[in-house]
């Protein structure tokens, strides 16, 4: 792993993005407190610890699946891939390096409803430091997906609106906002699919807002080896 590389990258694109772009911070956060409000008045506040749980969830999954856009700038438009390349840089540390970067720019987000889960009376140690590994094989495994399709891209003209698409469908389809138990259980199966979806799902068992379900955790870091391995083998690096 080259970690000069992952730190300087993560740099650029995360750190330097969070003072540069204060106007991001908001974009990152606007659309999961939306849906906690939503969510509150429809349920009369039923339902406002799943939005909360779930918010931080959305945040990681919208950061990270952003990078597909990214991935297929540097390559498409100003070429930086290409001089990665020529490095002794690796195609996954390409990966850990957007995954970090996407990890600086989230963690307003993830400061945010850490406030929140304090407010509604959810927040333990033990649940947060949990959080964090979630977050993080969330990150690699929605990282990797990102980084495999932003190679395939071809043309950027519409590219954001393939990573807009992947957010909307793998964020608010799986139970990222809601009891995971409504879900009947094919349907939760082929939901998993996402790696959003046992990401919520361990979530709501750690903070005692449905069943635990340890089976997810092994789903969760199966993706996580699958979809690195996706886009190791099968990832745009080296093009002819």
């Amino acid at each position: 792993m080259n970690t000069r590389f992952i730190w300087s990258f993560a740099k650029f694109c995360g750190i330097a993005g969070l003072k540069e772009n204060p106007w991001g911070i908001i974009a990152n956060i606007l659309t999961p407190v939306c849906l906690l409000v939503i969510i509150f008045l429809l349920s009369g506040g039923k339902l406002v610890s799943y939005a909360v749980v779930g918010g931080v969830v959305a945040i990681i999954a919208s950061t990270t699946l952003a990078c597909t856009g990214n991935a297929a700038v540097f390559r498409i438009e100003i070429k930086m891939q290409d001089l990665i390349v020529s490095t002794k840089v690796h195609i996954l540390d390409y990966v850990s390096a957007f995954t970090v970067s996407s990890i600086a720019s989230a963690t307003p987000g993830i400061a945010f409803f850490t406030i929140l889960s304090i407010v509604f009376g959810l927040f333990t140690p033990l649940r947060f430091a949990t959080t964090l590994v979630v977050i993080l094989l969330l990150s690699v495994a929605t990282t990797s997906i990102a980084v495999f399709v932003g190679g395939k891209i071809k043309y950027t003209i519409g590219m954001w609106s393939i990573s807009g698409i992947l957010s909307a469908v793998m964020t608010l389809l799986p139970p990222t906002f809601y009891p995971y138990a409504v879900l009947p259980k094919p349907v939760l199966y082929l939901f998993s699919l996402s790696p959003i979806t046992p990401a919520a799902v361990i979530l709501q068992g750690v903070y005692g807002l449905g069943k635990v379900d340890n089976v997810m955790w092994f789903v969760l870091v199966g993706e996580v080896l699958l979809y690195l391995a996706l886009v190791r083998t099968f990832g745009t690096w080296r093009e002819k």
